[in-house]
């Protein structure tokens, strides 16, 4: 019997467990089988299956609308995100395009070391813009620190698009929901306040971004002020998480400006003027009605009640006060931490075809999702451990949204304990040199990219006399171990983490368990960009929707390069 006296439907389901590359190597068979490669759903399918293998998104998925596309359109939308994929997770990887920003208030300054890049963002929600932010040096106080929204579609050359500047900037940040009505959030010192920012209460603004902008008004629309707090964590949804000197984590609404929460930081020795490092909060993850707080040496889980979930109107007369929470659990790291940086990981049902534009949504898991943690310890020396770290939080399988009970900490979303906590999935050397600039990102879908001393090749785990590299791994594309070892157990075991996981744990919530082959992992670090003398840059982003990253300079000049083919 040939394969082409098998039904046509048969025929259909073959072809869409086939990659790209064998269904155009069944073209050229026979008509029969090309025929049938050219059947709309075989690359619908095909596209499916390379997102979820890849977990990487459609490259600039916002320009086309799926289920008006044609064969051929989807066809080529598949090889090219193919090809965008390999590319990104090369050991090398090729960028297509390159352009760079030099922000406006530079061409009237007669040096660059008049100004300094301190942020580059990417902005969810908003495809082919990036956010900068300078500080001037040789400027009026009012006008010192200055973000700029830049259109970097073009390729070769990017459109100014707005700006507005801040007068004593404190924090910034760039909201994580891509469907908020607030963009971002700035907060600065009030009229009042000292060189060292004490005095009057602190002022945050909450802006929303509009683009295109119009000509009678700023992209950079003021929605609302409100008293704020010194240090800014996140922005998540209608959720501001910031902290201040006493190291408590506050929640405000920014919908309306007022504190939602507060999350005490556990007291030392019982003494509530003692301010420990170790619970100064680095990052912090919101998973449905729970709150993990990841400090210096520290995880403390919290659980926000009704009463401070619940919007309350913005007047003098409200009798809310907002509530004091302590830890429910706490987790404690064998060592402190330098650098760290948690996101939720995506569950397959995010990267499926369905929730490209003009698509329905996809379903989601009604479990707490697989939480990726990327750190980098401390020393007592002044630079941080040559390593990173790569964690992983699992969730409890037996956890469910509408069955918490907090006396039993078997119910909650995670289960932090001595031998119940992260895991290392792996490390990977990145030496720092004492005074180089170095910076860390981790991007939407799992791309960990960072700045740090270049290398050479037999020795990665040793920094070079001078120079400077951009090194990235997709974490997500790491088999996660298979077996549960306990402290002391294997020879390599330096009780960093209670050990791997059991691979069930993850099973529960759609996540890979050690299923990944060899050839699907990639390589163990992608190397984008060397500079053998200089060391210059200070700061990147990365954006994997648009299969960009952006370096900034520290004369406060910005590199954009594109890694998806034209």
């Amino acid at each position: 019997m040939f394969l082409t006296d098998l039904p046509e439907d048969l025929i259909l389901d073959l072809c869409g467990h086939l990659n790209a590359h064998d269904i155009i190597s069944l073209r050229q068979t026979c008509k029969a089988l090309e025929s049938a490669t050219r059947e709309r759903a075989v690359w619908r399918m095909a596209l499916s299956r390379h997102i979820q293998r890849s977990r990487l998104p459609v490259p600039n998925a916002h320009r086309y609308d799926v289920p008006s596309l044609s064969t051929r359109e989807l066809e080529k939308l598949t090889l090219r995100s193919l090809c965008y994929w390999s590319n990104w997770l090369s050991p090398s990887p090729h960028f297509y395009s390159h352009l760079n920003i030099r922000p406006v208030r530079l061409r009237f300054l007669n040096h660059h070391r008049n100004a300094r890049n301190l942020a580059i963002a990417f902005i969810p929600g908003i495809p082919d813009h990036i956010l900068t932010l300078t500080l001037y040096g040789d400027t009026t106080f009012h006008e010192r620190y200055s973000f700029e929204l830049w259109n970097v579609a073009g390729g070769s050359q990017a459109t100014f698009v707005d700006t507005v500047a801040v007068a004593g900037l404190l924090g910034y940040a760039i909201n994580s929901d891509a469907e908020s009505n607030v963009t971002m959030t700035i907060t600065r010192r009030s009229e009042g306040h000292n060189h060292q920012g004490l005095g009057l209460p602190c002022i945050t603004e909450a802006y929303r971004l509009e683009v295109p902008r119009t000509q009678d008004r700023s992209c950079f629309l003021l929605l609302r002020q409100f008293v704020g707090f010194r240090n800014t964590i996140g922005l998540h949804g209608s959720r501001l998480v910031v902290t201040d000197a006493e190291q408590h984590v506050r929640i405000l609404d920014v919908d309306t400006g007022r504190l939602q929460c507060t999350l005490m930081a556990p007291m030392m020795l019982n003494d509530p003027t003692l301010r420990s490092a170790e619970r100064q909060a680095l990052d912090v993850v919101i998973v449905d009605n729970f709150v993990l707080s990841f400090c210096k040496q520290y995880i403390f889980l919290y659980h926000i009640p009704p009463s401070a979930r619940q919007s309350h109107p913005q007047d003098t007369d409200s009798s809310f006060e907002p509530p004091e929470l302590e830890a429910v659990a706490t987790y404690k790291w064998q060592w402190r931490i330098d650098t760290l940086i948690a996101a939720p990981r995506r569950s397959p049902q995010d990267l499926t075809v369905s929730t490209l534009p003009g698509s329905r949504s996809a379903s989601t898991y009604s479990t707490a999702p697989v939480i990726d943690v990327l750190t980098r310890f401390d020393t007592w020396f002044p630079w941080p451990v040559n390593i990173l770290h790569h964690f992983v939080l699992a969730p409890n399988p037996l956890y469910r949204a509408d069955t918490v009970d907090l006396a039993r900490p078997e119910t909650f979303p995670y289960l932090l304990s001595s031998t119940e906590g992260p895991f290392m999935v792996h490390s990977i050397p990145s030496p720092v040199r004492i005074f180089t600039p170095s910076d860390v990102v981790l991007g939407r879908y799992g791309t960990a990219l960072w700045i740090d001393a270049s290398t050479d090749v037999n020795t990665p785990s040793q920094a070079g006399d001078h120079g400077q590299r951009i090194a990235g791994k997709l974490l997500t594309q790491t088999a996660l171990p298979k077996v549960r070892l306990r402290p002391g157990e294997g020879p390599q075991d330096d009780q960093v983490s209670p050990g791997p996981v059991d691979p069930a744990t993850l099973a529960y919530t759609g996540q890979p368990s050690g299923s990944l082959d060899s050839s699907e992992q990639g390589p163990e670090v992608s190397v984008f960009h060397v500079q053998e003398s200089d060391e210059k840059w200070n700061r990147v982003a990365v954006d994997e929707e648009g299969g960009r990253i952006a370096l900034g300079h520290v004369d406060g000049t910005v590199s954009v390069y594109t890694y998806v083919p034209s």
